[in-house]
């Protein structure tokens, strides 16, 4: 808000809002999502837990990580060949050959 020198208003600024009412929501729905505790299957502990599921879920057979394959064998590789070097402090990626 401007005034003039007789503390009249001039002129009034209006923000438009930062986000739209659905982008609020769909972020706070996100934030509500992620303190959703899970077991290391991803699914919700509630859901795993409830006795109603207990015959509720199947596991399909295990997919093959490639990428973590070919980092494993590099890791045991590199191990035997420098004896005593601290593996765990070592920073490895994997590349696309």
């Amino acid at each position: 808000m401007t005034l003039d020198a007789d503390g009249n208003v001039v002129s009034v600024t209006v923000a438009a809002p930062r986000f739209t009412p659905r982008e609020r929501a769909l972020l706070l729905a996100s934030r509500r999502a992620e303190k959703v505790q899970r077991g290391r299957h991803g699914i919700p502990i509630a859901e795993a837990t409830d006795p109603k599921n207990q015959f509720g879920f199947k596991v399909p057979p295990p997919s093959q990580d490639w990428a973590q394959k070919k980092l494993n064998e590099a890791h045991t590789a590199y191990a035997k060949e420098h004896p005593g070097v601290d593996m765990g402090s070592l920073l490895w990626r994997v590349e696309r050959a």
